[in-house]
């Protein structure tokens, strides 16, 4: 982000802690104000009438929430809740679009990062199809730990099997396989990655592909 157009809105953003497994906004609902998560991690997802969800992106440090619904004016389109605990900076949405207005970088920034946020997701819908769970649960670990900078991701594996829309005995499976392998380690509502290298030997190759390399926090 440039200088002036962080200097715009630093007096607007107020620092807030995301608590794990809260909603902020449902399909449908408006965008009135925009998350740049800190160290937190928010999940976009797809919900279906079944109860059942399938992760469509993610939202973590150098990112911003509902941005194709913010850029369009439109109500946004998934659930977005915290899948990882943590700070973000919160901005009113009206802030942030009257700053758009007079700000042609800034515009550009975000339609950058929307560019980026769509690709995450054809991925995803990608791999969902063509890789098995083992794969897809190795890539999801990287990346979590890439955009967390954490090697304590404190998730159940319930939630994980719940993002990747699995059954839970399935990804229980995985875990036990990855731990087999000496990638991880497994506590009380708690994953501990322990080799990456090994992790990375299990990913499929769709792991890398996303670049989160802008920075976008005001």
């Amino acid at each position: 982000m440039e200088p002036d157009d962080r200097a715009a809105l630093q007096s607007h953003v107020v620092l807030c802690h995301l608590a794990q497994g809260d909603t902020l906004m449902r399909a449908g609902d408006d965008v009135d104000v925009v998350y740049f998560p800190i160290a937190a991690e928010l999940g976009n997802t797809v919900r279906f009438s079944d109860g059942k969800s399938v992760q469509a992106a993610t939202v973590s440090r150098n990112g911003i929430t509902g941005l194709a619904a913010f850029l369009a004016e439109e109500p946004i389109g998934r659930e977005l809740a915290v899948q990882i605990g943590g700070e973000a900076w919160k901005l009113p949405a009206n802030v942030l679009r009257e700053r758009c207005r007079k700000s042609p970088p800034l515009m550009n920034l975000l339609w950058v990062l929307t560019h980026q946020n769509q690709i995450e997701a054809s991925v995803n819908a990608a791999c969902h199809l063509r890789h098995g769970l083992g794969p897809r649960l190795a890539r999801w670990l990287l990346t979590t730990q890439d955009r967390t900078g954490k090697s304590e991701l404190p998730v159940l594996q319930s939630d994980v099997a719940d993002w990747l829309g699995v059954r839970r005995s399935s990804v229980v499976a995985s875990f036990k396989h990855l731990s087999m392998l000496g990638a991880l380690r497994q506590g009380r509502g708690r994953i501990i990655i322990s080799d990456r290298a090994v992790l990375k030997t299990q990913a499929c190759e769709c792991y890398g592909k996303v670049s989160r390399r802008l920075d976008p926090h005001p």
